[in-house]
């Protein structure tokens, strides 16, 4: 247990000192996959919010916009690129030698990178869009938070781990990830929140895993009203989804390595 938690620190370590050597890659991470997306996002609803108005003010979408999406940048990984490109050359086959197992190894590499990634970028925005919004958060909504951040990170990571896992028997698994991502962020509720829907569309979105990837979290940080009783549900639903996911990535794994032949040095 020791030796596995020194050898996360050592990847938590790596990640941090990449960030802060890399200022570069802070910057353009920020301007690209955030600043520009909610400037978009601010002019859009601006226009829709005074043409056609519901249950949300400009100030309040925005509010949920900049932290939905700071939560999908946090819970989207893409791990399936990686094992595209181990399972098509002879680097998993390498891999596989080693004294740490492959899973163990990128498991911790994404993990630690994305802690590192939210403590030094998503984590101060969340707290200033808070502060400056005037959220009054409750210690039991923000315990609920991390744990639906944990869980909708687990989806996310399972997700693209059996995406990547069909490379065993995919020449391409592009299209795939595309529509994957394209379904994460329309569904989430990272581009819109789900609660402007009809409540019976809501409800069956609410048995997808979907939503407990950006939108629950969301409205736990904006909405003080937000059900309880939703957060409670969506976690035994959104549990049995991430064993359900696991246990498929597992089954792809297992019968991948049992065809995979390794070529090369």
């Amino acid at each position: 247990m020791m030796k596995s938690m020194r050898a996360f620190f050592g990847y938590f370590s790596y990640s941090i000192k990449k960030f802060l050597m890399y200022r570069v890659y802070l910057i353009s991470e920020v301007l690209s996959s955030l600043i520009l997306p909610i400037i978009l996002n601010f002019f859009l609803w601006k226009s829709l919010l005074e043409a056609n108005p519901i249950n949300y003010n400009l100030k309040e979408m925005m509010r949920y916009i900049i932290i939905s999406n700071v939560i999908l940048l946090f819970t989207q990984i893409h791990v399936e690129y990686d094992l595209e490109r181990d399972i098509k050359t002879y680097r998993l086959g390498q891999k596989l030698l080693l004294p740490v197992s492959y899973l163990t190894s990128i498991s911790y590499r994404y993990i630690s990178t994305s802690l590192a990634t939210f403590a030094i970028i998503y984590l101060p925005i969340i707290i200033a869009t808070s502060f400056f919004t005037g959220i009054d958060v409750q210690v039991i909504r923000i315990l609920y938070f991390v744990i639906t951040l944990i869980v909708g990170f687990l989806l996310n990571a399972m997700f693209s781990f059996i995406i990547g896992s069909l490379s065993f028997w995919l020449t391409e698994i592009w299209g795939i990830a595309a529509i994957r991502n394209l379904l994460t962020g329309l569904l989430s509720g990272a581009i819109f929140p789900l609660d402007i829907l009809p409540e019976k569309i809501e409800s069956i979105m609410l048995i997808t895993p979907f939503p407990y990837m950006t939108y629950v979290p969301s409205k736990l940080i904006c909405d003080p009203n937000f059900n309880i009783q939703i957060v409670n549900r969506g976690l035994i639903i959104s549990i049995f989804w991430v064993l359900g996911l696991s246990f498929i990535a597992f089954l792809l794994m297992k019968n991948g390595l049992k065809k995979y032949t390794s070529n090369g040095a």
